[in-house]
Protein backbone atom coordinates (compact mmCIF):
# COMPACT_ATOMS: atom_id res chain seq x y z
CA UNK A 1 0.00 0.00 0.00
CA UNK A 2 1.30 3.75 -0.53
CA UNK A 3 2.62 5.43 2.12
CA UNK A 4 0.69 8.66 1.64
CA UNK A 5 -2.83 6.98 2.01
CA UNK A 6 -4.36 8.75 4.78
CA UNK A 7 -4.41 7.36 8.20
CA UNK A 8 -6.65 5.77 10.89
CA UNK A 9 -5.83 8.65 12.91
CA UNK A 10 -7.52 10.70 10.11
CA UNK A 11 -10.56 8.90 9.78
CA UNK A 12 -10.54 8.75 13.30
CA UNK A 13 -10.54 12.49 13.95
CA UNK A 14 -13.27 12.75 11.26
CA UNK A 15 -15.76 10.51 13.25
CA UNK A 16 -15.00 12.38 16.39
CA UNK A 17 -15.68 15.75 14.83
CA UNK A 18 -19.13 14.12 13.61
CA UNK A 19 -19.64 13.20 17.18
CA UNK A 20 -19.24 16.70 18.10
CA UNK A 21 -21.50 18.10 15.96
CA UNK A 22 -24.52 15.55 16.47
CA UNK A 23 -27.77 16.30 18.77
CA UNK A 24 -27.80 15.17 22.03
CA UNK A 25 -28.62 11.45 21.76
CA UNK A 26 -28.22 11.05 18.25
CA UNK A 27 -26.71 8.12 16.08
CA UNK A 28 -25.22 8.74 12.33
CA UNK A 29 -25.96 5.79 10.20
CA UNK A 30 -23.18 5.17 6.85
CA UNK A 31 -23.90 2.83 4.25
CA UNK A 32 -21.43 1.49 1.59
CA UNK A 33 -22.54 2.44 -2.34
CA UNK A 34 -23.63 -0.36 -3.71
CA UNK A 35 -22.15 -2.31 -6.82
CA UNK A 36 -23.19 -2.12 -9.97
CA UNK A 37 -23.03 -4.22 -12.92
CA UNK A 38 -21.22 -4.04 -16.03
CA UNK A 39 -21.98 -7.02 -17.93
CA UNK A 40 -23.10 -10.04 -17.58
CA UNK A 41 -21.71 -11.38 -14.29
CA UNK A 42 -18.57 -8.52 -14.22
CA UNK A 43 -19.54 -5.39 -12.22
CA UNK A 44 -18.24 -2.13 -12.68
CA UNK A 45 -15.03 -0.94 -11.11
CA UNK A 46 -16.16 0.03 -7.30
CA UNK A 47 -16.22 3.20 -6.01
CA UNK A 48 -16.87 3.52 -2.11
CA UNK A 49 -19.55 6.03 -0.45
CA UNK A 50 -17.38 9.10 -0.09
CA UNK A 51 -18.49 9.84 3.06
CA UNK A 52 -18.00 6.15 4.29
CA UNK A 53 -14.16 6.15 3.37
CA UNK A 54 -13.80 9.56 4.88
CA UNK A 55 -15.04 8.38 8.28
CA UNK A 56 -13.81 4.80 7.75
CA UNK A 57 -11.18 4.51 5.24
CA UNK A 58 -12.73 1.13 4.40
CA UNK A 59 -12.92 0.61 0.55
CA UNK A 60 -15.40 -2.38 0.29
CA UNK A 61 -19.49 -2.80 -0.38
CA UNK A 62 -21.72 -4.38 1.97
CA UNK A 63 -21.04 -2.50 4.70
CA UNK A 64 -22.92 -0.01 7.15
CA UNK A 65 -21.05 2.47 9.55
CA UNK A 66 -22.94 3.58 12.85
CA UNK A 67 -21.54 6.60 14.85
CA UNK A 68 -23.16 7.33 18.36
CA UNK A 69 -23.15 10.57 20.15
CA UNK A 70 -22.80 8.97 23.52
CA UNK A 71 -21.69 5.53 24.93
CA UNK A 72 -23.82 2.65 24.24
CA UNK A 73 -22.99 -0.50 26.54
CA UNK A 74 -23.28 -4.00 25.50
CA UNK A 75 -25.05 -6.55 27.64
CA UNK A 76 -21.44 -7.67 28.78
CA UNK A 77 -21.62 -4.13 30.03
CA UNK A 78 -18.78 -3.27 27.25
CA UNK A 79 -18.54 0.37 25.87
CA UNK A 80 -18.45 1.66 22.73
CA UNK A 81 -19.48 4.66 20.56
CA UNK A 82 -19.42 3.17 17.27
CA UNK A 83 -19.98 0.12 15.41
CA UNK A 84 -19.37 -1.40 11.82
CA UNK A 85 -20.68 -4.00 9.85
CA UNK A 86 -18.66 -5.40 6.99
CA UNK A 87 -18.31 -7.91 3.95
CA UNK A 88 -17.14 -10.94 5.56
CA UNK A 89 -13.67 -12.45 4.34
CA UNK A 90 -14.66 -15.47 1.90
CA UNK A 91 -11.59 -17.18 0.32
CA UNK A 92 -13.85 -18.57 -2.82
CA UNK A 93 -14.98 -14.99 -3.75
CA UNK A 94 -11.19 -13.61 -2.80
CA UNK A 95 -10.10 -15.61 -5.69
CA UNK A 96 -12.45 -14.48 -8.30
CA UNK A 97 -12.63 -10.58 -7.20
CA UNK A 98 -9.81 -9.91 -4.91
CA UNK A 99 -8.63 -9.86 -1.32
CA UNK A 100 -10.98 -8.80 1.66
CA UNK A 101 -9.80 -7.00 5.08
CA UNK A 102 -12.19 -8.67 6.95
CA UNK A 103 -12.99 -8.31 10.55
CA UNK A 104 -9.50 -8.50 12.40
CA UNK A 105 -7.64 -6.20 9.25
CA UNK A 106 -10.38 -3.57 9.86
CA UNK A 107 -9.71 -3.53 13.34
CA UNK A 108 -5.84 -3.55 13.02
CA UNK A 109 -5.12 -1.17 10.05
CA UNK A 110 -8.85 1.12 10.41
CA UNK A 111 -8.79 1.28 14.12
CA UNK A 112 -12.21 0.12 14.81
CA UNK A 113 -12.78 -1.84 18.01
CA UNK A 114 -16.59 -2.81 17.54
CA UNK A 115 -16.50 -4.32 13.91
CA UNK A 116 -18.74 -7.65 13.02
CA UNK A 117 -19.74 -9.85 9.64
CA UNK A 118 -22.60 -8.53 7.92
CA UNK A 119 -25.05 -10.81 8.83
CA UNK A 120 -24.53 -10.33 12.42
CA UNK A 121 -26.47 -6.95 12.53
CA UNK A 122 -29.51 -8.61 12.54
CA UNK A 123 -29.31 -9.70 16.01
CA UNK A 124 -27.21 -6.74 16.99
CA UNK A 125 -29.43 -5.15 19.99
CA UNK A 126 -29.36 -1.55 18.34
CA UNK A 127 -32.53 -0.29 20.28
CA UNK A 128 -33.44 3.00 17.48
CA UNK A 129 -36.39 4.00 19.30
CA UNK A 130 -34.31 5.23 22.29
CA UNK A 131 -32.69 8.18 20.01
CA UNK A 132 -34.25 11.28 19.54
CA UNK A 133 -32.00 11.60 16.03
CA UNK A 134 -31.17 9.10 13.39
CA UNK A 135 -29.21 10.82 11.25
CA UNK A 136 -28.76 9.32 7.78
CA UNK A 137 -27.86 9.94 3.66
CA UNK A 138 -29.70 8.52 1.06
CA UNK A 139 -30.60 5.11 1.88
CA UNK A 140 -29.02 3.11 -0.89
CA UNK A 141 -30.68 1.37 -3.52
CA UNK A 142 -29.77 -2.14 -4.20
CA UNK A 143 -31.22 -5.16 -5.55
CA UNK A 144 -31.93 -8.47 -3.69
CA UNK A 145 -28.79 -9.97 -5.77
CA UNK A 146 -29.06 -13.70 -3.05
CA UNK A 147 -25.96 -13.00 -2.24
CA UNK A 148 -27.06 -14.69 1.73
CA UNK A 149 -27.98 -12.54 4.73
CA UNK A 150 -25.26 -9.45 4.28
CA UNK A 151 -25.54 -7.83 1.20
CA UNK A 152 -26.48 -4.36 0.87
CA UNK A 153 -30.25 -4.88 0.23
CA UNK A 154 -30.51 -6.60 3.17
CA UNK A 155 -28.48 -4.58 5.88
CA UNK A 156 -30.73 -1.75 4.32
CA UNK A 157 -34.06 -3.63 4.85
CA UNK A 158 -32.89 -5.00 8.26
CA UNK A 159 -32.23 -1.34 9.30
CA UNK A 160 -35.23 -0.12 8.05
CA UNK A 161 -37.03 -2.53 10.27
CA UNK A 162 -34.84 -1.90 12.76
CA UNK A 163 -35.08 1.86 12.78
CA UNK A 164 -38.95 1.75 11.98
CA UNK A 165 -39.08 3.35 9.15
CA UNK A 166 -42.99 4.08 7.73
CA UNK A 167 -43.65 2.52 4.35
CA UNK A 168 -44.81 6.28 3.78
CA UNK A 169 -41.03 7.54 3.62
CA UNK A 170 -39.42 8.48 0.46
CA UNK A 171 -35.80 8.86 0.06
CA UNK A 172 -36.12 10.91 -2.90
CA UNK A 173 -38.77 13.41 -0.95
CA UNK A 174 -36.10 13.08 1.82
CA UNK A 175 -33.23 14.32 -0.69
CA UNK A 176 -35.21 16.96 -2.19
CA UNK A 177 -36.21 18.14 1.31
CA UNK A 178 -32.44 18.36 2.15
CA UNK A 179 -31.34 20.24 -0.51
CA UNK A 180 -33.73 23.00 0.10
CA UNK A 181 -32.41 23.25 3.40
CA UNK A 182 -29.40 23.51 2.43
CA UNK A 183 -29.59 25.69 -0.93
CA UNK A 184 -33.00 26.95 -1.15
CA UNK A 185 -33.34 30.72 -0.91
CA UNK A 186 -36.76 32.65 -2.62
CA UNK A 187 -34.47 33.20 -5.88
CA UNK A 188 -34.44 29.42 -6.54
CA UNK A 189 -37.07 27.95 -4.75
CA UNK A 190 -39.17 26.76 -7.87
CA UNK A 191 -35.72 24.79 -8.98
CA UNK A 192 -35.69 22.91 -5.64
CA UNK A 193 -39.37 21.98 -5.59
CA UNK A 194 -40.06 21.21 -9.25
CA UNK A 195 -39.15 17.47 -8.10
CA UNK A 196 -42.01 17.51 -5.70
CA UNK A 197 -44.25 19.41 -8.39
CA UNK A 198 -43.84 16.49 -10.48
CA UNK A 199 -44.14 13.51 -7.92
CA UNK A 200 -47.38 15.08 -6.62
CA UNK A 201 -48.38 15.24 -10.10
CA UNK A 202 -47.76 11.88 -11.49
CA UNK A 203 -49.26 10.31 -8.16
CA UNK A 204 -46.02 8.83 -6.50
CA UNK A 205 -46.18 11.40 -3.28
CA UNK A 206 -49.00 12.97 -1.65
CA UNK A 207 -49.10 16.93 -1.03
CA UNK A 208 -49.60 15.67 2.99
CA UNK A 209 -46.08 13.70 3.46
CA UNK A 210 -44.41 14.78 6.21
CA UNK A 211 -41.78 17.09 5.56
CA UNK A 212 -41.37 18.08 9.65
CA UNK A 213 -43.01 19.00 12.77
CA UNK A 214 -46.77 19.74 11.66
CA UNK A 215 -45.67 20.68 8.03
CA UNK A 216 -46.36 19.30 4.74
CA UNK A 217 -44.30 19.35 0.98
CA UNK A 218 -47.39 21.57 0.27
CA UNK A 219 -46.63 23.73 2.35
CA UNK A 220 -42.93 23.75 1.07
CA UNK A 221 -44.42 24.32 -2.82
CA UNK A 222 -46.74 26.87 -1.46
CA UNK A 223 -44.21 29.39 0.48
CA UNK A 224 -44.41 32.55 -0.54
CA UNK A 225 -41.56 34.90 1.13
CA UNK A 226 -38.49 34.37 2.87
CA UNK A 227 -39.86 34.17 6.64
CA UNK A 228 -41.59 31.23 5.82
CA UNK A 229 -38.79 29.39 3.97
CA UNK A 230 -36.68 29.81 7.42
CA UNK A 231 -39.76 28.70 9.50
CA UNK A 232 -39.95 25.42 7.29
CA UNK A 233 -36.35 24.87 7.43
CA UNK A 234 -35.96 24.64 11.04
CA UNK A 235 -39.21 21.97 11.19
CA UNK A 236 -37.72 20.27 8.43
CA UNK A 237 -34.84 19.59 11.19
CA UNK A 238 -37.19 18.34 13.66
CA UNK A 239 -37.79 14.63 12.17
CA UNK A 240 -36.02 11.94 14.04
CA UNK A 241 -35.17 9.98 10.62
CA UNK A 242 -33.17 13.09 9.41
CA UNK A 243 -31.52 13.41 5.89
CA UNK A 244 -31.75 17.27 6.35
CA UNK A 245 -29.08 17.52 9.63
CA UNK A 246 -26.58 14.58 8.43
CA UNK A 247 -26.05 16.36 5.20
CA UNK A 248 -25.19 19.82 7.04
CA UNK A 249 -23.08 18.25 9.30
CA UNK A 250 -21.20 16.38 7.04
CA UNK A 251 -21.06 19.37 4.44
CA UNK A 252 -19.52 21.08 7.23
CA UNK A 253 -16.99 19.25 8.16
CA UNK A 254 -16.29 18.09 4.10
CA UNK A 255 -15.86 22.08 2.91
CA UNK A 256 -13.18 22.59 4.89
CA UNK A 257 -9.79 20.39 4.16
CA UNK A 258 -7.35 18.87 6.87
CA UNK A 259 -3.52 19.30 5.76
CA UNK A 260 -3.63 15.61 5.22
CA UNK A 261 -6.65 16.21 2.59
CA UNK A 262 -4.69 18.75 0.91
CA UNK A 263 -1.75 16.58 0.39
CA UNK A 264 -3.72 14.58 -1.30
CA UNK A 265 -5.25 16.54 -3.77
CA UNK A 266 -2.72 19.09 -4.45
CA UNK A 267 -1.15 15.66 -5.82
CA UNK A 268 -4.33 15.23 -7.78
CA UNK A 269 -3.98 18.69 -8.49
CA UNK A 270 -0.56 18.35 -9.66
CA UNK A 271 -1.12 14.93 -11.76
CA UNK A 272 -3.90 16.66 -13.97
CA UNK A 273 -1.82 19.95 -14.44
CA UNK A 274 0.58 18.39 -15.98
CA UNK A 275 -1.54 15.78 -18.49
CA UNK A 276 -3.04 18.80 -19.69
CA UNK A 277 0.07 20.17 -20.32
CA UNK A 278 1.29 16.66 -22.13
CA UNK A 279 -1.86 16.92 -24.15
CA UNK A 280 -1.71 20.44 -25.54
CA UNK A 281 2.39 19.11 -26.58
CA UNK A 282 0.88 16.33 -28.25
CA UNK A 283 -2.43 17.56 -29.33
CA UNK A 284 -2.60 18.04 -33.32
CA UNK A 285 -5.26 18.48 -36.40
CA UNK A 286 -6.85 15.15 -37.19
CA UNK A 287 -6.22 13.39 -33.98
CA UNK A 288 -9.25 11.65 -32.36
CA UNK A 289 -10.93 12.48 -28.60
CA UNK A 290 -10.73 9.02 -27.42
CA UNK A 291 -6.50 9.39 -28.43
CA UNK A 292 -6.51 12.65 -26.19
CA UNK A 293 -8.74 10.98 -23.81
CA UNK A 294 -5.93 7.88 -23.57
CA UNK A 295 -3.19 10.51 -22.97
CA UNK A 296 -4.78 12.22 -20.05
CA UNK A 297 -4.90 8.76 -18.65
CA UNK A 298 -1.45 7.65 -19.53
CA UNK A 299 -0.31 10.43 -17.80
CA UNK A 300 -2.93 10.10 -14.67
CA UNK A 301 -1.68 6.09 -13.68
CA UNK A 302 2.47 6.81 -14.57
CA UNK A 303 1.92 9.10 -11.69
CA UNK A 304 -0.11 6.47 -9.34
CA UNK A 305 -3.86 7.68 -9.64
CA UNK A 306 -6.65 4.82 -9.68
CA UNK A 307 -9.09 6.71 -11.46
CA UNK A 308 -10.31 9.95 -13.66
CA UNK A 309 -12.70 11.79 -10.95
CA UNK A 310 -15.17 11.97 -13.53
CA UNK A 311 -15.84 10.90 -16.66
CA UNK A 312 -13.40 12.27 -18.85
CA UNK A 313 -14.61 15.34 -21.65
CA UNK A 314 -13.13 16.01 -24.53
CA UNK A 315 -15.63 17.65 -27.25
CA UNK A 316 -14.04 19.24 -30.64
CA UNK A 317 -15.57 21.74 -31.93
CA UNK A 318 -19.40 22.13 -31.34
CA UNK A 319 -19.22 19.06 -29.11
CA UNK A 320 -17.46 21.12 -26.34
CA UNK A 321 -20.86 23.25 -26.07
CA UNK A 322 -22.25 20.17 -24.70
CA UNK A 323 -21.60 20.57 -21.30
CA UNK A 324 -21.03 16.82 -20.39
CA UNK A 325 -19.93 15.33 -23.70
CA UNK A 326 -18.40 12.28 -22.90
CA UNK A 327 -19.01 10.32 -26.21
CA UNK A 328 -15.60 11.38 -27.02
CA UNK A 329 -16.81 10.18 -30.34
CA UNK A 330 -15.04 11.97 -32.77
CA UNK A 331 -12.65 9.88 -34.73
CA UNK A 332 -11.13 12.98 -36.77
CA UNK A 333 -11.46 16.48 -35.33
CA UNK A 334 -9.66 18.24 -37.69
CA UNK A 335 -8.19 21.42 -37.21
CA UNK A 336 -11.29 22.58 -34.30
CA UNK A 337 -10.59 23.82 -30.97
CA UNK A 338 -10.72 21.37 -28.33
CA UNK A 339 -12.27 21.85 -24.91
CA UNK A 340 -10.60 19.21 -22.15
CA UNK A 341 -12.40 18.75 -19.07
CA UNK A 342 -10.26 15.78 -17.21
CA UNK A 343 -8.72 15.23 -14.01
CA UNK A 344 -7.48 12.33 -11.93
CA UNK A 345 -8.86 10.58 -8.60
CA UNK A 346 -5.69 9.90 -6.35
CA UNK A 347 -6.30 8.01 -3.10
CA UNK A 348 -9.79 9.01 -4.02
CA UNK A 349 -9.26 12.88 -3.78
CA UNK A 350 -10.56 14.09 -7.59
CA UNK A 351 -9.57 17.70 -9.02
CA UNK A 352 -11.00 19.16 -11.98
CA UNK A 353 -9.28 21.19 -14.86
CA UNK A 354 -10.42 22.20 -17.91
CA UNK A 355 -8.00 23.84 -20.64
CA UNK A 356 -9.26 24.83 -24.36
CA UNK A 357 -7.00 24.15 -27.05
CA UNK A 358 -6.68 25.31 -30.56
CA UNK A 359 -5.51 22.07 -32.19
CA UNK A 360 -3.67 23.61 -34.98
CA UNK A 361 -1.46 25.78 -32.64
CA UNK A 362 -3.10 29.26 -32.85
CA UNK A 363 -6.15 30.52 -32.12
CA UNK A 364 -8.33 32.37 -34.98
CA UNK A 365 -9.68 35.65 -34.47
CA UNK A 366 -12.72 34.76 -33.14
CA UNK A 367 -11.88 32.17 -30.65
CA UNK A 368 -9.56 34.40 -29.12
CA UNK A 369 -11.99 36.83 -28.30
CA UNK A 370 -14.05 34.39 -26.85
CA UNK A 371 -11.00 32.78 -25.05
CA UNK A 372 -9.48 36.15 -23.74
CA UNK A 373 -12.98 36.90 -22.39
CA UNK A 374 -13.56 34.27 -20.60
CA UNK A 375 -9.87 34.32 -19.20
CA UNK A 376 -10.70 37.83 -18.39
CA UNK A 377 -13.96 36.77 -16.38
CA UNK A 378 -11.37 34.03 -14.25
CA UNK A 379 -8.94 36.61 -13.43
CA UNK A 380 -11.55 39.00 -12.09
CA UNK A 381 -13.28 36.20 -9.99
CA UNK A 382 -9.51 35.24 -8.86
CA UNK A 383 -9.62 39.26 -6.99
CA UNK A 384 -12.56 38.39 -4.94
CA UNK A 385 -11.08 34.37 -3.76
CA UNK A 386 -10.24 35.18 -0.14
CA UNK A 387 -11.50 34.20 3.10
CA UNK A 388 -15.04 36.23 3.95
CA UNK A 389 -16.13 36.48 0.25
CA UNK A 390 -19.30 34.68 -0.78
CA UNK A 391 -20.26 32.28 -3.57
CA UNK A 392 -22.70 34.68 -4.49
CA UNK A 393 -20.07 36.98 -5.08
CA UNK A 394 -17.82 35.68 -7.24
CA UNK A 395 -21.03 33.95 -9.33
CA UNK A 396 -22.09 37.39 -10.12
CA UNK A 397 -19.43 39.19 -11.36
CA UNK A 398 -18.20 36.19 -13.22
CA UNK A 399 -21.74 36.42 -14.79
CA UNK A 400 -21.51 40.34 -14.95
CA UNK A 401 -17.97 40.28 -16.76
CA UNK A 402 -19.12 37.64 -19.42
CA UNK A 403 -22.02 39.31 -20.14
CA UNK A 404 -20.20 42.70 -20.82
CA UNK A 405 -18.20 40.96 -23.26
CA UNK A 406 -20.46 39.76 -25.08
CA UNK A 407 -22.48 42.96 -25.46
CA UNK A 408 -19.09 44.20 -26.42
CA UNK A 409 -18.58 41.68 -29.25
CA UNK A 410 -21.92 42.09 -30.32
CA UNK A 411 -23.11 38.32 -29.75
CA UNK A 412 -25.87 39.51 -27.76
CA UNK A 413 -28.21 42.45 -27.53
CA UNK A 414 -29.44 42.58 -24.24
CA UNK A 415 -28.28 41.19 -20.40
CA UNK A 416 -30.86 38.79 -20.14
CA UNK A 417 -29.41 36.57 -23.54
CA UNK A 418 -26.20 35.68 -21.46
CA UNK A 419 -27.27 32.66 -20.21
CA UNK A 420 -28.29 31.36 -23.09
CA UNK A 421 -24.31 31.54 -24.07
CA UNK A 422 -23.06 30.90 -20.42
CA UNK A 423 -25.85 28.24 -18.72
CA UNK A 424 -23.47 27.09 -15.89
CA UNK A 425 -22.31 28.33 -11.99
CA UNK A 426 -18.82 29.75 -11.63
CA UNK A 427 -17.46 27.56 -8.69
CA UNK A 428 -17.90 24.16 -6.51
CA UNK A 429 -15.67 22.19 -3.96
CA UNK A 430 -13.61 19.45 -5.06
CA UNK A 431 -12.65 16.65 -2.93
CA UNK A 432 -13.83 13.65 -2.30
CA UNK A 433 -16.63 14.24 -4.69
CA UNK A 434 -15.76 16.31 -8.07
CA UNK A 435 -18.53 18.58 -6.97
CA UNK A 436 -17.81 17.79 -2.97
CA UNK A 437 -19.79 18.45 0.17
CA UNK A 438 -20.27 22.43 1.11
CA UNK A 439 -22.88 24.49 2.49
CA UNK A 440 -21.71 26.88 -0.60
CA UNK A 441 -21.91 30.65 1.09
CA UNK A 442 -19.11 32.32 2.92
CA UNK A 443 -15.48 31.44 1.58
CA UNK A 444 -13.25 30.21 4.65
CA UNK A 445 -9.70 29.24 4.81
CA UNK A 446 -8.64 25.99 3.41
CA UNK A 447 -11.99 25.20 1.14
CA UNK A 448 -10.70 23.94 -1.87
CA UNK A 449 -12.89 24.89 -5.26
CA UNK A 450 -12.80 25.38 -8.87
CA UNK A 451 -13.63 29.14 -10.78
CA UNK A 452 -14.69 27.82 -14.06
CA UNK A 453 -16.55 30.92 -16.58
CA UNK A 454 -17.47 29.16 -19.70
CA UNK A 455 -19.22 30.43 -23.40
CA UNK A 456 -20.41 28.03 -25.45
CA UNK A 457 -22.00 28.98 -29.05
CA UNK A 458 -24.17 26.37 -30.13
CA UNK A 459 -24.70 26.19 -33.86
CA UNK A 460 -27.75 28.47 -35.28
CA UNK A 461 -27.47 30.89 -32.56
CA UNK A 462 -28.96 34.46 -32.51
CA UNK A 463 -25.43 35.78 -33.85
CA UNK A 464 -23.02 36.18 -36.77
CA UNK A 465 -22.35 33.11 -37.69
CA UNK A 466 -18.37 33.74 -37.35
CA UNK A 467 -18.86 32.83 -33.64
CA UNK A 468 -20.83 29.38 -33.97
CA UNK A 469 -19.41 26.70 -32.31
CA UNK A 470 -16.81 28.12 -30.59
CA UNK A 471 -16.93 27.15 -26.91
CA UNK A 472 -14.27 27.63 -24.50
CA UNK A 473 -14.09 26.62 -20.90
CA UNK A 474 -10.91 27.26 -18.14
CA UNK A 475 -11.28 25.80 -14.92
CA UNK A 476 -8.90 25.78 -12.35
CA UNK A 477 -8.43 24.23 -8.76
CA UNK A 478 -8.14 26.57 -5.79
CA UNK A 479 -7.12 26.60 -2.27
CA UNK A 480 -8.89 29.66 -0.20
CA UNK A 481 -6.55 31.49 2.30
CA UNK A 482 -6.89 33.98 4.65
CA UNK A 483 -5.86 36.91 2.33
CA UNK A 484 -6.50 35.38 -0.68
CA UNK A 485 -5.88 31.97 -2.73
CA UNK A 486 -3.30 29.56 -4.15
CA UNK A 487 -3.97 28.16 -7.48
CA UNK A 488 -3.21 24.98 -7.24
CA UNK A 489 -3.60 23.94 -11.31
CA UNK A 490 -0.29 26.40 -11.77
CA UNK A 491 0.87 23.40 -14.11
CA UNK A 492 -1.38 23.54 -17.13
CA UNK A 493 -0.97 26.87 -18.87
CA UNK A 494 -3.78 29.66 -19.04
CA UNK A 495 -3.63 32.60 -20.71
CA UNK A 496 -3.85 32.32 -24.33
CA UNK A 497 -0.58 32.94 -25.21
CA UNK A 498 0.99 29.84 -23.14
CA UNK A 499 -1.30 27.96 -24.46
CA UNK A 500 0.14 28.68 -27.99
CA UNK A 501 3.76 28.31 -27.05
CA UNK A 502 2.85 24.74 -24.99
CA UNK A 503 0.94 23.50 -28.18
CA UNK A 504 4.14 24.57 -30.12
CA UNK A 505 6.50 22.35 -28.12
CA UNK A 506 6.89 18.92 -29.06
CA UNK A 507 5.88 15.70 -27.24
CA UNK A 508 7.40 12.13 -27.52
CA UNK A 509 3.78 11.08 -27.86
CA UNK A 510 3.86 12.20 -31.63
CA UNK A 511 6.59 9.84 -32.67
CA UNK A 512 4.64 7.01 -31.15
CA UNK A 513 3.47 5.22 -34.25
CA UNK A 514 1.52 1.88 -34.65
CA UNK A 515 1.00 -0.43 -37.74
CA UNK A 516 -1.83 0.37 -39.42
CA UNK A 517 -4.87 -1.82 -39.29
Amino acid sequence: MPADHLTKEFHAGRREALRQMMPPNSVAVIFAYPERLFSNDVNYTYHQNPDLYYFSGYNEPRSVLFIFKDQQVTTDNKKYNEVFFIQKKDPLMEQWTGRRMGVAKVKSELGFDMVFEGDQFKNFPIDFSKFDKILIEALPFSDNNSLGSADLYDLTEKFKLKAGIPKAYSQEVENSLSYIVQYANMGNLNYFTEDLKKMIANGSLSGQYSAGDQLTVQDIIDIKDQEALDKAKEKMKTKKINVILYNQYVAWLRQIKTPEELKLLRKSVDISSVAHAEVMKAIQPGMSERELQAIFEFVHKKYGAEEEGYPPIVGAGNNGCILHYEENTNTNFGSEMVLMDVASEYHAYSADVTRTVPSTGKFTTEQKAIYDLVYKAQEEVFKLCKEGSTFDTIENRSREVVTDGLLKLGIIKSKKESSAYYPHGCSHFIGLDVHDKGDYKKLMANMAITVEPGIYIRPNSNCDKKWWSIAVRIEDDILITKDGYELLSKYAPRKSEDVEKMVAEKSVLNNFLLPKL
